[in-house]
């Protein structure tokens, strides 16, 4: 049996692409194993919940759950990496510390696990795949945000992302990515590699049908927007949606889903225009979404063309919107452009910065109504999981089946 180990640093919630990817891989008669960074005895329990198949091993290549590591160890880690950080906001030296914990470690880590391929995820797991590259490993990557050009502040190591993807894209046994618009963009930005495979963000179809929890539907009447998020807080679209409603005739109800920053929600209520109606929920399960999203006529994609990343990605909440058969109102990113164009009607995409776009599709899209079997039907085709699963296995066995 083959054995193939996952390489990452985030807890399963905060990483869908390797668990959907894991149980795929385990139900193709494939030995998985996770090796990531658990940081919380809580969320480790949590992570165990998206495994489906019992034989995938879920391992830390750095455990830092306090209690669980010596307290001089923990600590010299976290001060290491403030510390690298600092240097890096000064010095642009450009250190993996920067990016995360004991680099060195988690490399040694997957060395140890022998797997006959490995596939690496996340900023910090790219920089770990290109060591396991170094030694010799069959080595694949899941460019899922585009690191370089992801949050450009002081404190990240632009240049090592820069060379690390660069390495990636031509030394990797294959690489992908969530749009084709991101493919395209790295491919021209990194002349002479290949272009990344495209797999897309969807989740499997069986998560369609879940009920959602008691007290989460919109009270009947107005039709209901839904936008949700890990943290619900400034610089999100939310000022330009106030704008927005002003300028909407058809009373709305807005339904917020997640964790708010302190004090946002009195920000947001104040400022919320009169006609219509604000209700902000806490964040639910990701078992619980699908359902508290099909209760909604319209989903809120309101992504930044900036920084770049952002502006190629596809993220995992339009199409989990689409998944659930409601409406999208969608800010004009090249991933959103990508999805929109699979769903003529459905999507309507506004200007990000334009208020007034955004009043005008909502009306559009209250006039024209949802057609809710017809949009999963697309999204079973060309965006569900299911959908992804061929490629992924396609991909995989010719990378075990390449020369190391």
């Amino acid at each position: 049996m083959k054995k193939i180990c996952i390489v990452s640093d985030l807890h399963l919630s905060s990483n869908p692409r390797v668990w959907k990817e894991a149980n795929t891989l385990a139900a193709a008669g494939y030995a998985v194993t996770i090796l990531t960074m658990w940081t919380s005895a809580v969320k480790r329990e949590s992570d165990k919940t998206f495994l489906h198949h019992p034989a995938i091993q879920y391992k830390a290549g750095l455990n830092l759950i306090p209690g669980e590591i010596a307290a001089w160890r923990r600590l010299y880690y976290r001060l290491r990496g403030r510390l690298e950080r600092e240097v890096q906001r000064i010095f642009k030296t450009n250190s993996p510390w920067a990016l995360g914990y004991a680099p060195g470690r988690m490399a040694n880590r997957a060395l140890h696990e022998r797997a006959d391929l490995y596939i690496a995820h996340t900023e910090y797991g790219i920089i770990i795949g290109n060591r396991l590259l170094d030694k010799g490993r069959r080595v694949a990557f899941d460019i899922e945000d585009w690191y370089s050009r992801d949050y450009l502040v002081p404190s990240r190591p632009v240049k090592l992302l820069e060379a690390a993807e660069r390495k990636a894209l031509t030394h990797g046994v294959y690489v992908t990515c969530p749009s084709h618009s991101m493919s395209a963009a790295m491919q021209a930005t990194y002349t002479g590699t290949r272009a990344a495979e495209v797999i897309y963000n969807g989740f499997p179809l069986a998560e369609s049908a879940v009920a959602p929890p008691p007290g989460s539907a919109a009270a009947p009447g107005a039709p209901s927007l839904i936008w949700f998020s890990q943290t619900i807080g400034p610089g999100r679209g939310l000022e330009t949606l106030l704008e927005a409603l002003k300028l909407t005739r058809t009373p709305l109800e807005i339904h917020l889903v997640g964790e708010c920053v302190a004090g946002y929600d009195t920000e947001l209520e104040a400022a919320f225009p009169k006609g219509h109606r604000l209700a902000i929920h806490p964040a639910v399960k990701h078992s619980e979404l699908p359902g508290v999203i099909a209760r909604h006529r319209i989903g809120l994609a309101i992504e930044k063309r900036q920084p770049e990343s952002r502006n190629k990605t596809i993220t995992n909440k339009i199409l989990q919107y689409l998944q659930a058969g409601i409406q999208v109102l969608a800010t004009a990113t090249d991933g959103q452009h990508e999805v929109a164009a699979q769903f003529p009607g459905v999507v309507q995409i506004v200007n990000p910065d334009d208020p007034a776009t955004w009043a005008a599709g909502l009306e559009a899209l209250l006039r024209s109504g949802p057609d809710r079997e017809s949009t999963r039907c697309t999204f079973e085709k060309k965006f569900s999981w299911e959908a992804q699963e061929a490629k992924l296995l396609e991909l995989v066995e010719k990378a075990l089946n390449q020369p190391r």
